[in-house]
């Protein structure tokens, strides 16, 4: 790991890192005509201010959803359910959808169930809760930018806990969590190369 001590072990560094994890978030956009989703592992509540709060995201620049909300200057970001059985194994299909596909390759929201919200962005009728903002500021860290945005909206559909990647990882089919290796190992060697890694 570079900055690391070489003397020092690297697995509390890991088990640190690893406990920073969000629960796994659906994130919708649309611009110009174009709706898309992705999944992302990153959303923070980024304000003091309780009648003004904000959310900061991180967004890889692989991803199609990552060019619209470029453009537009807005998204949808959605916690998904994992209670009970039924919502859970309807998350976990989306997780999928929206995961493990590329909107490049094609319309990814074809068949899930959303409709407009304030900014336009897709509300996913399978979310637990969502929020809807604005961007207001940008950071290019290299392999993704971090968006930090005003809140404008939001809701809840449902009550239950929260998606997580444990529980995800508990609860994905064997081939769908080929399907995850797969991707998830482009989007390292992508985020590497993008940083001069490799």
């Amino acid at each position: 790991m570079p900055g690391a001590d070489p003397g020092w072990p690297t697995r509390p560094i890991a088990d640190t890192l690893a406990a920073l994890w969000s629960p796994l978030l659906a994130v919708t956009t649309h611009h110009r005509g174009r709706d898309n989703g992705m999944v992302a592992g990153t959303g923070v509540f980024a304000s003091v201010v309780p009648e003004a709060p904000r959310v900061v995201i991180e967004l890889t620049k692989t991803s199609l959803t990552h060019d619209l909300v470029l453009g537009s200057r807005v998204f949808a970001l959605h916690l998904l359910p994992a209670t009970p059985a039924d919502a859970l194994a309807a998350s976990v299909s989306l997780v999928r959808t929206l995961g493990m596909r590329s909107g490049h390759q094609g319309d990814k929201m074809d068949g899930i169930a959303a409709r407009p919200g304030v900014t336009g962005s897709p509300i996913l009728a399978e979310a637990l809760t969502w929020v809807e903002a604005r961007v207001v500021s940008t950071l290019d860290a290299e392999e993704l930018t971090i968006f930090l945005a005003d809140v404008v909206g939001g809701g809840r559909h449902r009550s239950g806990e929260p998606l997580t990647l444990g529980v995800l990882r508990e609860h994905l089919p064997k081939e769908w969590a080929a399907e995850w290796a797969i991707s998830r190992e482009r989007q390292v060697d992508e985020a590497r190369r993008r940083r001069g890694l490799r």
